[in-house]
């Protein structure tokens, strides 16, 4: 094999040439041995004064002699030397193997905080990345992994060009998302094995460049089974592991942890209200101007004082006047003077939907049956909310997406289409309520409806079983959880019974539907009399809420959720035309009771699920939901203005965009069209978090070393083997200086 063939032995024969020129260091000593002049011996009176003089600086003539011929001959071994590129490892001088050098650079949130200085982590991290690729030796290769939003390798394989790895590093911008540590260590782990393709390489090196932060390494100081661990674990193996911590900051971190609108449909016809969350995590109070933002433009501020004990709750009451789709945010201005050390998690965004008012669908099961419902929505027809009346065989015409949720009263049974076209529109994030009565047919409901049989199982009493509507709960051991198939009722219904109740039971009104009724005893919900109603039976790890209950414990109004949207089933009637056969009397008086009129408006809210108020996180996927087999593609804007992508729908209607690397507001809609939806994409308040991981929680093979400040050079000497060749140039180049000025100073005591 030739040599130019094989990287190693190319590297070999090189090492020997430039070593060989050490032969060059015995020149001066063969030379002086060759001017050695031979003399005879010649008795002559008058030189034996010269003898006797010549004698007396022998000593001193032969001490600068060999001065100066061991500063020529070190002159010529420190050019051979640096010739060679020595590295110093483990304070020994040796060649060194060749290495392949993975270099993770953590390009998270966090990683955007600055120093006193204005220098950001990420960039302390770049720096020391292209110091390490500065300071390897030839032979090494490199490779790169980005960590954050834009995670990836950017060489894409192992390169010996530095000046290509050096770019990439350049290039690295930063992100405003989540680091996944898993994910790195897994892309890593494939460079490595890669790297054995490269003759070459002979030894495996990772260096993590990040700042710790507990967010994003906590997976690895758990307990081994996490993703993070067993990646870890797997790629220890293979290859020598340490971290350059980066972080640490002496400015205080104050963030907007949270924001959202307190009414979830807002509309023209009344100011929206936005209540935020400010949290300073370093434990001081500081003042802050805070700014209330629509389309980009401040329409509000106040000074207001930020606690390090507890969130401080921020609000503001904004009236807009424009319909469709709307940007709010809420952001702590940029004031000379008020230091920050992440600047990118002070705002925090809303995305709402404006209309001239609500629209919602009220289908009839009879004449009259959702009278009583139009009534406590628009009493005086000029409210929020506007209710359209059909009946159930017109609703397979009804386009239900003008509609943010659907009421269906004492409707008697759904064909199987129909229940389709409904479970497409919840799973889409619309909401549907069943409000009972004596037309409909358990048996129905329970075939075409009901969730799957083999889940069955007793139902506890609704006070020991309630849980909280914005936590599922998990399966119990042994049994099998259940999932969204297709049907659209929380549980089982069974026949009518007649038992009648006096008391509704609140369940400490921990629902959000009757929160409002705490401390409104006289509102009239405690005793709300029902004649009749249907029991309904929930499945065993169902993850359905009893809002209310009656006095022999049976649920009086279930809700549950199904994909985005959500359910509720009221057991009983919302019409006085639903009668007693045996008695004649109405089931309920509660559509003519005070608190019905909260409690159907209450029922929309959660069942829009903040439809106008939709958030995420930098990173998730904006996913929506089409017409089945509609052909034409969403078009999505992103924050700064402009077309960001297109996305077609699937044979099912669904489509999802997953470019959300900007926190900000979505616009999205059918292409062409001007976008009417949007959806908030907001930086996880978690990267805000200044905490760092325990080092000694990290594994131990793991070597972490600081590098911030003046250890910088320090931390990054000791991550990788140190070339010294500069520093012989510099040394030979002092004593190539230093040679004449001594030979002189000798000629010059000479004479």
């Amino acid at each position: 094999m030739l040599p130019e063939q094989n990287p190693l032995l190319a590297f070999t024969f090189v090492n020997l040439a430039m070593l060989g020129w050490l032969a060059a260091a015995a020149a001066p000593i063969v030379i002086h041995l060759w001017m050695r002049q031979t003399h005879r011996e010649t008795a002559w009176a008058a030189v034996r004064f010269l003898k006797a003089a010549l004698e007396r600086q022998a000593r001193k003539l032969r001490l600068q002699h060999w001065i100066l011929l061991a500063m020529r001959t070190l002159l010529l071994v420190l050019v051979a030397l640096a010739a060679a590129k020595p590295l110093l490892e483990s304070g020994l001088l040796g060649s060194g193997a060749p290495t392949h050098r993975v270099l993770v650079v953590d390009a998270s949130l966090s990683m955007n905080a600055v120093d006193a200085e204005g220098t950001s982590a990420l960039d302390r991290a770049k720096r020391l990345a292209i110091k390490l690729v500065e300071n390897a030796r030839a032979g090494d290769t490199y490779s790169l992994v980005v960590m954050g939003a834009d995670a990836g390798s950017p060489l894409g394989r192992p390169t010996s060009d530095a000046a290509a790895a050096k770019r990439a590093i350049e290039a690295i911008t930063p992100s405003q998302g989540v680091a996944d540590l898993a994910q790195a260590l897994t892309t890593t782990q494939r460079l490595v094995d890669s790297a054995g393709e490269i003759g070459a390489t002979q030894r495996q090196e990772v260096v993590l460049l990040s700042d710790l932060g507990a967010n994003s390494w906590g997976p690895l100081a758990a307990d081994e089974g996490t993703t993070a661990a067993e990646a870890y674990k797997k790629l220890d193996e293979a290859a020598t592991i340490s971290a350059l911590d980066v972080g640490g900051s002496p400015l205080p971190s104050v963030a907007i942890t949270s924001a959202g609108l307190v009414n979830g449909f807002p509309t023209l016809a009344a100011p929206i209200e936005v209540l935020a969350e400010a949290h300073v995590y370093d434990g001081q109070e500081v003042e802050r101007v805070v700014e209330l933002l629509v389309d980009d433009a401040v329409v509000a501020e106040r000074r207001v004082t930020l606690s390090g004990d507890k969130p401080t709750p921020i609000d503001f009451v904004h009236k807009i006047d424009q319909p469709g789709a709307r940007s709010i945010a809420i952001r702590i201005a940029n004031e000379a003077g008020a230091e920050d050390r992440l600047a990118d998690d002070n705002t925090r965004y809303v995305a709402v939907t404006l209309r001239p008012r609500v629209r919602v669908l009220c289908v009839a099961g009879a004449p009259g049956a959702a009278d009583y419902l139009a009534d406590a929505l628009d009493p005086t027809g000029e409210g929020a909310f506007e209710p359209v009346i059909v009946s159930d065989a017109d609703l397979p015409t009804v386009d239900l997406s003008e509609y943010v949720c659907v009421f269906l009263s004492n409707v008697r049974e759904l064909s199987g289409p129909e229940a389709e076209r409904l479970h497409d529109y919840v799973e889409r994030g619309g909401g549907v309520a069943w409000l009972l009565g004596d037309r409909v047919s358990p048996q129905r409901y329970n075939e075409t409806l009901g969730p799957r049989r083999e889940t069955l199982g007793a139902t506890p009493r609704p006070d020991v079983r309630l849980v909280s509507v914005d936590v599922k709960p998990q399966a119990a051991e042994g049994e099998e959880e259940v999932a969204s198939d297709g049907t659209l009722m929380p549980g089982w219904l069974s026949p009518s019974v007649a038992a009648p109740s006096y008391r509704v039971d609140p369940l400490e009104y921990k629902h959000p539907i009757v929160r409002p009724f705490q401390g409104q005893e006289r509102a009239g919900l405690l005793n709300i009399p029902v004649m009749r109603h249907l029991p309904i039976e929930l499945p065993k790890s169902s993850s359905a809420t009893v809002a209310m209950a009656l006095e022999n414990g049976d649920p009086l109004l279930v809700t549950g959720e199904i994909g985005r949207g959500r359910v509720a089933v009221l057991t009983t009637a919302a019409t006085l035309s639903s009668l007693d056969p045996a008695t004649g009397q109405a089931w309920t008086v509660l559509p003519a009771w005070p608190s019905f009129l909260p409690i159907v408006r209450g029922l929309v809210t959660y069942l829009a699920n903040d439809a106008g108020a939709q958030s995420l996180l930098v990173g998730q996927p904006i996913d929506g939901r089409v017409a089945s087999g509609s052909a034409a593609q969403i078009a999505v804007e992103g924050p700064t203005g402009g077309e960001v992508g297109r996305v077609a729908p699937d044979e099912a209607g669904s489509w999802s965009f997953a470019s959300t690397k900007l926190a900000g507001v979505y616009r999205y809609g059918p292409a062409g069209d001007v976008p009417d939806s949007a959806v908030a994409v907001n930086v996880d308040s978690a990267e805000s978090d200044p905490m760092t991981v325990a080092v000694e929680l990290l594994p131990d093979s793991l070597t972490v070393r600081r590098a911030v400040g003046d250890a910088a050079s320090e931390s990054a000497a000791a991550a990788a083997p140190t070339p010294i060749h500069r520093w012989l140039l510099y040394g030979a180049l002092a004593l190539a200086l230093m040679e004449p000025a001594v030979a002189c100073l000798f000629g010059r005591g000479s004479g």
